[in-house]
């Protein structure tokens, strides 16, 4: 069954703008506030704040259910932790120079300096404030929000915020609205002069990698293989004979190169199951996994094949 492409693009759109909606609406300060609470209980024993998942669902929404609220605690921790080690730590003046309303967001056009070169790019999230601010100096801007880059252009960034209000609990249809979210808003659509239209900058990190992974969550029902997902059933594609072999060398090599979770997801790869999840955090090896069963699949043939091919070189002989 093939993949309806049409239906595919479609649902990345309604992702993306969910996505958005969801984040943009976040106040920085008050998951700041959260993260500092909750590692204040782990440090008196409060676990660890690992959740235990299903391994089976009942369906798709059951599905999204369990990882979206996973998804979107992730992306929390990188607004906290800023894991971008290029992260633009200082804050930068900026002038609204047009302003555009799509679908219910905000699509401002702010300054970009000719000094910055490289430093903001597409998927970037940016802190904007009416003021600067110190973290840890007790006083806050009154106005502040998220922005997502969507392009850079010459000397302008355009820009993505969702100032309706605040998502409550995932769900879209429910929004709150934020005084710090409306006075953004007057700000920037006010009919003032340019000098008067400026804000301050702060680059927090870069959502371009989980982005593509929330748009993978909420595609699972176009997948033709999501029956397997949902219900984690071990099935096989052909008999275990099929099973492709790894050349005496290349399997030296990757014992020698590989730990042994590579290996073992190497040797469930070459099982020729119908379907195979190769999972883990970054920095846990998968790329180097997925390349070196790559490379035994096309350095190697079924194991059945092996064995017809001896069996016809001995009655040659």
């Amino acid at each position: 069954m093939a993949v309806d492409k049409d239906r595919l693009r479609e649902e990345e759109e309604a992702s993306f703008v969910r996505f958005c909606k969801i984040i943009l609406g976040w106040d920085y300060f008050g998951l700041l506030t959260e993260a500092a609470k909750q590692k204040k209980e782990r440090g008196k024993g409060g676990g660890s704040g690992l959740r235990q998942v299903k391994n089976t669902y009942k369906d798709v929404d059951d599905y999204l259910a369990t990882f979206e609220p996973l998804l979107f605690e992730e992306v929390k921790a990188q607004i906290i932790q800023k894991k971008d080690d290029e992260e633009v730590t200082e804050w930068v003046l900026r002038l609204v120079v047009e302003c555009n309303e799509s679908e219910g967001f905000l699509l401002p056009s702010v300054t970009y300096g000719d000094d910055e070169g490289e430093k903001i790019v597409q998927n970037d999230l940016l802190l904007l404030s009416e003021d600067q601010f110190k973290e840890g100096a007790g006083k806050f801007p009154q106005v502040y929000a998220f922005a997502l880059v969507e392009q850079r252009q010459h000397n302008l960034l355009r820009l993505r915020m969702f100032l309706a209000g605040e998502v409550m609990n995932l769900n879209t249809d429910v929004i709150e609205s934020r005084t710090r979210l409306l006075k953004m808003h007057g700000l920037i659509t006010s009919p003032g002069l340019l000098h008067e239209k400026r804000l301050f900058s702060l680059k927090i990190c870069s959502l371009s990698t989980i982005s593509r992974e929330y748009f993978a969550l909420r595609s699972i029902g176009s997948l033709p293989f999501k029956d397997l997902i949902l219900t984690a059933a071990d099935k096989s594609s052909g008999s275990e004979d099929q099973a492709w072999k790894v050349s005496q060398p290349l399997s030296e090599h990757f014992q020698g190169s590989l730990n042994k979770s590579q290996m073992e997801a190497i040797d469930a790869g070459l099982l020729r199951k119908a379907f195979v999840l190769i999972q883990g955090p970054p920095g846990t090896g998968k790329t180097q996994t997925i390349l070196a069963l790559l490379s035994a699949i096309l350095h190697a043939t079924p194991t059945r094949v092996h064995t017809m091919v001896l069996w016809e070189g001995c009655c040659s002989n």
